[in-house]
């Protein structure tokens, strides 16, 4: 993915926001401990790639079971249910 790509290439990154939520309510949350899609564009965009295409990728909340999503309700947890694919060319 560094220096040794072609100009012109092309790299499709399927990627999920990363976050400290598993068990922090989202007013205590750090960001400065998640990444997430800014990071991703901005180290990419920094290594010489040019995103081109942002697709989201949605997921099933069926991979959220019930107790899972009453436990994030009541402590008051963001989650997620989605990836982004980016699609960068080589500059």
């Amino acid at each position: 993915m560094g220096e040794n790509t072609n100009p012109g290439a092309t790299l499709a990154f399927l990627n999920a926001d990363w976050y400290d939520f598993e068990s922090t309510p989202a007013a205590q949350e750090d960001p400065g401990r998640s990444i997430t899609l800014f990071d991703y564009h901005r180290l990419l965009t920094q290594t010489g790639w040019k995103v081109i295409r942002r697709i989201e990728c949605p997921l099933s909340t069926e991979r959220l079971t019930g107790n899972q999503v009453q436990k994030m309700q009541t402590k008051r947890i963001l989650g997620t249910i989605g990836r982004t694919l980016l699609i960068a060319r080589r500059t």
